[in-house]
């Protein structure tokens, strides 16, 4: 738990005017990030979303860049307030965003086909964002929109090479697959990379805001339309249903061969990023028992996964 009176101090400095914690209440598991309700004695209420020892190998300074950047331009997001990148007053590197009331809704956790085709049409509406005026928060730019595809592939690849104290063979073989089969890209756009139910607040069949950012990049919209359907998305609607939400509220075709790429794609990411896990737990920055789950019985579930997908089978050692 957050130390009350440290974040009312800092609180304090920021506002200009002396506060104190009334609650602070853990509102998410998320894995990247910790989420806390913080309300003030003045009634004012905040979010903290605080940094876990490295998890996945994302930045808050750069999800809080995008937030403000997609903020400033109207884009449904969380205001964001202040951010505090050294992690000498939490331990941990974390920023600070308004709290909205609809995430209180009696209907939170409930996502009807209402909601999830105003999701769609939100979704779309990001990828349509003239990228112009959001450049200036990512850390990558590609040269070009085909560039785009093989960078975050590289990107992927050196975040997991990162926390692996050897190079794994099913991984590099699968960033080889997708260099060599990536499609051709003719317009980047801005990409959340982790799209779905469970990202965003709603009430009343309407997106209020779309929420956690740490994966957003600039890159190809594809990447999202597969995630929601094969990851974030199973649970709440059938493949097929997607689909046809999708090209009725978005105008979304893609072929068979499109789909299965940009599945593996996401397969290899989430290997990629769930490997970090394993090393931040043996390494002490994140102990909790999720973390040694996450780094392998999750990771080697999304690996095989990818294997039969590019056609990679794992090899069995000899006893």
């Amino acid at each position: 738990m957050l130390d009350e009176a440290v974040l009312a101090n800092f609180l304090s400095v920021q506002l200009g005017v002396i506060v104190g914690v009334r609650e602070v209440r853990r509102i998410t598991v998320g894995h990247s990030r910790a989420m806390y309700r913080v309300e003030l004695d003045n009634e004012a209420r905040f979010v903290v979303r605080m940094e876990q020892g490295g998890v996945f190998g994302t930045s808050s300074g750069e999800e809080f860049d995008v937030m403000r950047q997609l903020s400033s331009i109207g884009y449904p997001v969380a205001t964001v307030r202040w951010y505090e990148p050294t992690g000498s007053v939490l331990g941990q590197p974390f920023f600070v965003m308004d709290y909205l009331d609809a995430a209180d809704g009696p209907d939170a956790d409930v996502v009807d086909a209402a909601t999830s085709a105003d999701f769609v049409r939100r979704l779309h509406e990001l990828h349509s964002l003239p990228i112009d005026k959001l450049t200036s928060s990512f850390d990558v730019v590609p040269t070009t929109p085909s560039d785009a595809t093989h960078s975050q592939i590289d990107r992927w690849a050196r975040i997991y090479r990162a926390g692996s104290d050897t190079l794994i063979p099913l991984l590099e073989e699968g960033a080889a697959w997708l260099h060599l089969n990536a499609p051709p890209l003719e317009h980047l756009a801005v990409v959340h990379g982790d799209a779905g139910p469970g990202n965003f607040v709603h009430a009343n069949e309407r997106v209020i805001a779309i929420t956690d950012w740490e994966f957003a990049h600039l890159g190809d919209p594809r990447e999202d339309w597969s995630f929601c359907l094969t990851m974030r998305g199973v649970r709440t609607h059938s493949r097929s249903e997607w689909i046809d939400l999708f090209r009725r509220v978005a105008g979304i075709e893609m072929s068979d061969e499109q789909w299965h790429y940009w599945e593996a794609f996401n397969l290899f990411k989430g290997a990629c990023a769930n490997r970090t896990c394993l090393s931040v737990f043996e390494h002490g920055s994140n102990t909790a028992p999720n973390m040694a789950i996450i780094g392998t019985m999750l990771h080697q579930h999304f690996l095989r996964r990818l294997a039969d997908m590019v056609g990679v089978q794992p090899k069995v050692r000899s006893q």
